[in-house]
């Protein structure tokens, strides 16, 4: 048996909520679908789905900081 969760929110939000959603080729309530499945299952709140690209900018920094010693490679 299905039943309904009705969640309200600021028009700009679900608007940028679901241009998220859809640019991860998913749909706004399929989204909060998986929220709830998977925070029932692990007990917790988690799902990390992102559209934006890692920043690596951290990590390439790092790797500067550990070769520096030896030189240009």
């Amino acid at each position: 048996m299905s039943t309904t969760l009705t969640v309200r929110m600021d028009e700009d939000l679900k608007k940028r909520f679901s241009e998220i959603a859809q640019s991860v080729g998913l749909d706004a309530p399929t989204v909060m679908r998986m929220l709830a499945v998977q925070t029932v299952r692990d007990r917790m709140i988690p799902l990390s789905l992102s559209a934006v690209p890692p920043n690596d900018t951290q990590e390439l920094t790092w790797l500067d900081e550990v070769r520096a010693p030896w030189g240009e490679w």
